[in-house]
């Protein structure tokens, strides 16, 4: 990371530490097209589409030219990265540019040649695996086969064997599975199913579809916090202590969102889709600006930004989904709980000076914030 960088980093921080209405975002979410070749029931696709754009290597670099505060980019979104075609050149251009980079994936299209290759840039790799019944899996993930999709994990870990590389050597790579009404009873399956790469994944992430405004479903996927629920995951976290797998996200599983005004993403996060809109956390048709046509500081600090981040310093947040969203969570925020756990089990090393005084503000406000 740059000196300017950790600069703009601290800077962005404190903001977000004393709950300003102003922020600097220090992290890009980016979304490199508009297409995905699954449809995921529970996906926010069924309601909102990134709209068209050419999101190539060269406009990358005009945006990220306009962005000196960022020092992490996040390659996510409502779309499969690997459809645009470029994305191998982007993710080394990114890395070759100091970029700490996390990367998600379907794993439906073929990890081979330069898309495998790319992975060595990545810092945080992700493939999705939501269930170990292919059935399951195949209407969850809207067709796509689990098959193919462990073929393709298979091949990363084959080439990290090759090349002599641990766990925790670049591409770092869990799995997120999200849970629902479908599959959550399948959960001790899915953690033997993937038992014998616990060498080779830094953790599994149980990730619940609780928001009540993704979709509307004839047969609803989103779990109901019952007693049934609780006798359930009691013994699922006996399982997991029993497993040589790190399984993350059990301790606070729906439990209420109430911590807005401590969350990262509307102050550290900006994300951008492939035309240059600019959005807010999950409010992806909360548009505050375009990242080509207007200064994407400015934007990500306009009025209508601000007034997003004034709510979430209140009891009545912005969006409906903040009601339910893992961020919100006290075991999704600063040094406890799923963050602090998921950065150990990833990185593997101890605090750097930066994250040491990110703690020690942490502890001098009392309050809870962002780990990274």
């Amino acid at each position: 990371m740059t000196k300017s960088r950790t600069v703009w980093k601290g800077i962005g921080y404190i903001l977000h530490r004393f709950h300003s209405s102003y922020a600097v975002p220090t992290a890009l979410g980016l979304c490199l097209t508009h297409l995905c070749n699954i449809n995921c029931v529970y996906c926010m696709r069924t309601t909102f589409k990134p709209k068209e754009g050419p999101m190539t290597l060269q406009r990358v670099k005009e945006l990220l030219a306009r962005m000196p505060y960022v020092s992490t980019v996040t390659v996510q979104g409502l779309c499969e990265p690997f459809m645009n075609p470029e994305c191998p050149e982007i993710i080394e251009w990114l890395k070759s540019e100091g970029y700490h980079i996390s990367f998600t994936t379907n794993g439906m299209v073929p990890l081979t040649g330069k898309r495998l290759d790319c992975l060595r840039c990545v810092d945080d790799f992700v493939i999705s695996i939501d269930t170990s019944d292919p059935e399951t899996f195949h209407y969850l993930r809207g067709g796509a086969n689990l098959s193919t999709v462990m073929e393709n994990f298979k091949r990363v870990i084959e080439m990290k064997h090759t090349l002599g590389l641990g766990k925790h050597d670049n591409p770092p790579m869990h799995i997120n599975a999200v849970i629902t009404s479908k599959n959550f009873h399948q959960m001790p399956r899915l953690i033997k199913m993937l038992e014998p790469y616990a060498d080779d994944i830094t953790y599994l992430m149980v990730d619940p579809v609780s928001r009540p405004d993704y979709s509307k479903f004839e047969d609803p996927l989103a779990m109901v916090h019952d007693e049934g629920f609780e006798k359930e995951l009691v013994k699922l976290r006996e399982i997991v202590k029993q497993s040589k797998l790190p399984v993350v996200g059990l301790d606070y599983m729906l439990t209420p969102s109430y911590g807005w005004r401590d969350c990262p993403l509307s102050w550290l996060n900006i994300w951008v889709e492939p035309n240059g809109d600019i959005y807010n956390c999950y409010g992806f048709d909360y548009v505050m600006g375009n990242a080509f046509k207007d200064n994407p500081l400015f934007a990500h600090n306009s009025g209508k930004a601000r007034d997003f981040r004034k709510s979430l310093m209140t009891d009545n947040p912005p969006l409906q989904q903040c009601r339910s969203c893992n961020f919100a969570r006290p075991g999704w925020q600063l040094h406890g709980g799923y963050l602090a756990q998921s950065r150990v089990l990833s990185v593997a090393k101890p605090m750097g000076i930066y994250e040491a005084i990110k703690h020690l503000l942490a502890v001098a406000s009392r309050r809870r914030g962002y780990t990274f």
